[in-house]
């Protein structure tokens, strides 16, 4: 049954992929209506199935209009109209930056999720969503003693002013001319600067599984990319598996493919749902059984993350509720 729809903070980059991914799932959606805490005056309209869309001011809205709200805005401003969606009783999917999210609330991920009756379901971070998704099946056989993680991260995880400053510094330099970074604590162009933005990823994964012993390590470095993350990790079992079912259980989600290909960001990290994934095992004595083995993943976490995590919960609603 369709619903009525909103999007709260729809100046943010990641509503825009929401709109995209909602059309190409087709969502069933009855009404939408796009809000923002900035001036509404100034934003554009956006063309959602073949309709207008205004941007309305999130001051003025009545919640009652809405049964499922996605959180995208961050700042201040947009804390009061969240507890005014939640007092109205409305379905609310959370995407905010972790900073801003409410700490009363558990994570959701659908392939563990099992309250679908509660009002609010928060989405974690991109990158814990994909460690999340790729090692939960193998906690129904065995435990993971060692969790080694490094993040190749594009200039996009950090929105326009990324992507903008990467393309200014590199038109600087290839004229000869100085870099100018105003915004960023090294050049970006031509280099890699090591990012400490695993905090967050830590503690949710804590979260989600607080009855494993994980101590996952878990390294960054921003690299010079506009988009596509690549994802490497090492993985040691507690216990030996069969190399098929190894497999079978990393490419056990839709939204998982192995692929034989050279994978790059550029080929198979921008504008992808999919996430490419290939899996090397540390079988140099020949045995069948593995205790460990490397997974290396390039992927659009801006479309195979947060975005598509709550899509997912929004499908499990079944129908609306009524106010």
């Amino acid at each position: 049954m369709p619903m009525n729809i909103a999007i709260a903070g729809s100046e943010e980059l990641i509503s825009e992929t929401l709109l995209e991914m909602l059309q190409e799932r087709n969502f069933p959606v009855a009404q939408l209506f796009l809000l923002t805490a900035l001036d509404a005056e100034d934003q554009d309209s956006v063309r959602f199935n073949s309709q207008d869309v205004y941007v309305q001011s999130i001051g003025n809205f009545d919640w009652s209009q809405a049964e499922l709200v996605f959180f995208a805005g961050n700042g201040e401003d947009y804390l009061s109209a969240f507890n005014a969606a939640e007092q109205q009783g409305c379905k609310i999917i959370d995407l905010r930056s972790a900073e801003f999210k409410t700490a009363n609330y558990g994570l959701s991920l659908p392939a563990q999720n099992e309250d679908m009756g509660a009002a609010v379901h928060t989405c974690p971070e991109d990158l814990t969503i994909i460690i999340a998704n790729m090692i939960h099946p193998f906690f129904e056989e065995t435990a993971i003693s060692e969790l080694k993680i490094v993040t190749l991260e594009p200039v996009s995880g950090y929105g326009k002013k990324g992507t903008e400053a990467l393309a200014k510094e590199i038109a600087q330099l290839m004229n000869g001319r100085p870099v100018e970074n105003a915004q960023f604590p090294a050049q970006l162009a031509f280099n890699t600067v090591p990012v400490d933005k695993n905090a967050v990823c830590l503690q949710e994964l804590q979260k989600l599984y607080p009855a494993e012993k994980l101590h996952p390590v878990i390294s960054s470095l921003l690299v010079p990319v506009f988009f596509g993350t690549t994802v490497i990790v090492d993985i040691m079992l507690e216990d030996a598996l069969p190399k098929e079912d190894i497999i079978r259980m990393l490419s056990s989600r839709d939204e998982v493919q192995l692929s034989e290909e050279l994978l790059t960001p550029v080929t198979h990290g921008s504008n992808q749902s999919k996430v490419s994934m290939q899996v090397t095992m540390n079988d140099t004595n020949g045995n069948t059984d593995i205790h460990s083995f490397r997974v290396m993943l390039v992927a659009d976490l801006l479309r195979s993350g947060k975005i598509s995590n709550a899509i997912l919960l929004a499908e499990q609603f079944g129908r609306p509720i009524v106010h």
